[in-house]
């Protein structure tokens, strides 16, 4: 029930990179990037929305020594291959290349610092591909290292906006700034209230309450690639109907839902086509959400923070198409079981996970009984489908 340990997931990386490699110990380093988990924002950080993020003890790892022969050389503990290219010659990879987000880290940072110093390592991610920002954890991963070995500091803006770049211009996806937010800014015990537009984050630390709560990861067993999701498409959509909005306002310069104040969308949301009313509605009403989530979070008001994830993911399935159904029914068992005071689906929504926040008592056998629920409704995902307690970690970072 409890994720791994974060010395024995390094213990096990060094000892498959010394099977593979040789190299000098004291050159050994290791980027630790947590997960994240969103209970409130979804689906508005590309439309400038505020979000919330908290990075979590679920990560990718990367152990690793510098190497001078202007290349990276890369193991998976997660793929099978080794991963290896020269840091001025990066090709596109292909869809299913466990690599890419290396190349993409090495081009992104190669076209705007000098970097001839490479490195050969091992990497690591808990649950890869779950929906809880493994991509943008691995992408800060090799963004740190890469810094690291070449001796130059980076921003925490520039490490968000660096990880922004090989998501939307290297794999064309159009994502805002969410994951690489809530991983940059993480802070044990912390809730980050997220400012995509300036890209701002402040920490919100856990109140003193009579009741606190604990995290549930509960993960369907499905992978997914948001480049082929659908996710792009949807983003599509919101924009679409944002310049609409923006016309029908006298806001010319509209790309964005942020670009319209309430009172514009309120003003002129009977006047939408009917197909591009859920994407206003969902983006409106989520704003609203964080904003009342974040100060429940403040008070300690758990069950008002949990019944807003649930309007939160209901809206999402309702008004952005989001939603497999094994995330759905994941989504709707946990909502309504005891001891839950709220879940969201985390991610794209087309497999992944749901996260849920359980009250102090809420046992092992309880979050059993959800799964044990779910996996009655879809047996070929009895074997891959799991449930962990979660806890807040640090953000991005370098081990000593």
């Amino acid at each position: 029930m409890e994720l791994c340990n974060l010395k024995e997931q390094i213990e096990y990386l060094v000892d498959h990179l010394e099977k593979r490699e040789t190299f000098d110990y004291s050159n050994l380093r290791i980027v630790v990037s947590p997960y994240r988990i969103s209970p409130l924002g979804a689906h508005i950080d590309h439309q400038g929305g505020p979000v919330l993020g908290m990075s979590i003890n679920a990560r990718s790892i990367l152990v690793y020594v510098p190497n001078h022969d202007g290349k990276i050389r890369l193991y998976s503990a997660n793929y099978p291959g080794i991963v290896e290219f020269s840091l001025d010659n990066i090709k596109t990879p292909k869809k299913d290349d466990w690599g890419r987000y290396a190349m993409g880290a090495a081009k992104v940072i190669g076209e705007r610092r000098k970097v001839n110093i490479g490195f050969t390592g091992v990497v690591l991610g808990t649950l890869p591909a779950s929906g809880l920002s493994s991509s943008a954890s691995v992408g800060l991963a090799y963004i740190k290292a890469l810094a690291n070995v070449n001796g130059f500091e980076l921003k925490d803006k520039e490490y968000i906006y660096l990880d922004s770049l090989i998501e939307n211009d290297f794999l064309k996806l159009q994502n805002g700034i969410l994951d690489q937010c809530s991983i940059v800014y993480g802070n044990i015990g912390h809730m980050s209230y997220i400012d995509t537009i300036s890209g701002d984050a402040t920490a919100h630390p856990m109140p003193e309450s009579k009741e606190n709560f604990k995290i549930l990861i509960l993960f369907t067993g499905l992978t997914h690639q948001l480049t082929s999701s659908g996710f792009n498409q949807r983003v599509e959509a919101c924009d679409k109907t944002a310049m609409l909005l923006g016309t029908m306002g006298g806001i010319k310069s509209a790309a964005i839902f942020s670009d319209i104040p309430k009172e514009k969308y309120l003003q002129n949301e009977k006047r939408l086509p009917a197909d591009l009313k859920p994407w206003a509605k969902h983006y409106f009403s989520e704003v609203h959400r964080v904003e009342t989530g974040i100060r429940a979070w403040d008070a300690g008001n758990w069950e008002e923070f949990g019944h807003l994830m649930n309007q939160s993911s209901i809206s999402a399935i309702e008004n952005y198409d989001k939603g497999s159904p094994e995330a759905k029914r994941l989504f709707e068992i946990a909502a309504s079981h005891s001891g839950v005071y709220g879940a969201a689906v985390n991610g794209g929504g087309y497999g992944g996970c749901v996260v849920a926040f359980v009250n102090e008592s809420f046992s092992e056998n309880s979050a059993y009984e959800i799964m044990t629920k779910f996996k009655n409704d879809f047996p070929k995902l009895e074997e891959k489908a799991e449930v962990f307690f979660a806890e807040s970690d640090q953000g991005l970072r370098i081990l000593s």
